[in-house]
C-alpha cells in the first residue's frame, strides 16, 4: 500500500489526500500554488482531450479510445479541473455521496 499525501487546496478549506505513488502526468516546474494555476490553459488541454476521445469514439476505433482515456486518467489537467468543480464550482451544494445533518 503506498503512502498517503496530504495538502490544503489554496483557499478553500479543503484538505486533498492522494497516493503518493500515484502517476500523474506532470511538467517539470508547474505551478503548485492554487492561484498560480493558469486555468484558460487546463480548461483547454482537457476540452481537447475529451474532443479527441469523442472524435475516437465516433470512428469506431476503441484502441485509441481506450488510450485516450487512460491519458485523461494520467492528465494533471483532468485532475485540477475535477478538484477545482468540487472545491469551487459545487461549493455550498449538497454533493452526491455526503450527508449533510441538520439539528
Amino acid at each position: 500500500m503506498g503512502t498517503m499525501a496530504c495538502e490544503q487546496a489554496g483557499g478553500t478549506g479543503v484538505v486533498l489526500c492522494a497516493d503518493a505513488d500515484a502517476v500523474v502526468n506532470e511538467p517539470d516546474g508547474a505551478p503548485l500554488e492554487w492561484d498560480q494555476i493558469n486555468w484558460r490553459s487546463v480548461e483547454r488541454d482537457v476540452s481537447r482531450v475529451r474532443r479527441r476521445i469523442f472524435a475516437a469514439e465516433r470512428a469506431g476505433d476503441a484502441a485509441r479510445v481506450a488510450s485516450l482515456q487512460k491519458l485523461m486518467l494520467r492528465s494533471r489537467s483532468n485532475v485540477l479541473v475535477s478538484v477545482r468543480r468540487v472545491t469551487e464550482h459545487n461549493a455550498g451544494r449538497v454533493t452526491a455521496g455526503w450527508l449533510i445533518h441538520k439539528p
